[in-house]
């Protein structure tokens, strides 16, 4: 919890866990969006340790892709969620991974190097970007130090959150920056310039950028749809980006 008794209030984020899935989105309504995410939702942040999930909007070429940015209390908590995610969990008796819109789901744990909010969350996560960095070798002595320079050089440069995780089993570091849109909201037209300026920044992870032994393997920069908080949070849900984004009726 943050200094102030709000645990996502701007300063070091206490949760010690991360899960990134991501999927293609095929053939799925546009006024069914929201529809599918509110029925989910009661369900993910019931999961013990569930901390907070940024859920990512991309169109890359006529493909829509989404999934998740999770943070979870620990890490124990992480691999679980991976678990009742592939093997559990069901609505209209199938799978997540069976629903016939769904298409190459993947969903992976790590643990959390470091995690900061710099703004509030409530009016400042826009757009996100991920990172994901194979690493060759024993090299995770470097991570904290790597991150003290992320967060220094995120925060200098006016992101709104920027966290550094690792996966041990996987060699994998994975870096996920959030940030405020740019300018001025526009409720007909989708945040194209927000989105543009975030995906077009070096990497924050310069420590890693310089290093024979690291290799960006993932860089993918979305809107965020919906953010998810746990039930004793309130609000329960944001959606920053809607309208012009599908969002929830009124």
């Amino acid at each position: 919890m943050n200094g102030d008794g709000n645990k996502h209030a701007p300063g070091p984020i206490e949760a010690r866990a991360g899960v990134l899935d991501d999927f293609e989105a095929v053939d799925l309504p546009t006024n069914e969006v929201p529809v599918v995410i509110e029925r989910d939702r009661a369900h993910f942040v019931g999961r013990l340790g569930f901390y907070r999930k940024l859920l990512p909007l991309c169109v890359d070429g006529g493909r829509v892709l989404s999934g998740g940015r999770y943070l979870f209390a620990s890490y124990d908590q992480a691999v679980d969620f991976r678990r009742w995610l592939g093997q559990e969990f069901r609505l209209d008796n199938k799978l997540f991974s069976e629903r016939p819109w769904a298409r190459d789901l993947t969903c992976d744990p790590f643990h959390v190097i470091g995690a900061h909010d710099f703004k509030d969350v409530h009016r400042s996560q826009t757009v996100v970007r991920v990172e994901r960095w194979a690493i060759d070798g024993d090299h995770d002595a470097m991570l904290d130090s790597t991150w003290r320079a992320l967060r220094d050089r995120a925060n200098a440069s006016g992101l709104a959150s920027a966290w550094l995780w690792f996966s041990d089993d996987r060699k994998e570091a994975a870096v996920i920056t959030v940030a405020d849109r740019i300018g001025a909201r526009d409720l007909k037209a989708p945040d194209e310039a927000s989105l543009r300026a975030l995906a077009a920044r070096p990497t924050f992870a310069e420590e890693l950028a310089r290093q024979s032994w690291a290799r960006k393997t993932f860089d993918r920069t979305s809107w965020v749809l919906t953010i998810w908080f746990a039930p004793d949070h309130e609000p329960l849900y944001l959606w920053p980006n809607s309208p012009p984004l599908p969002g929830p009726a009124a």
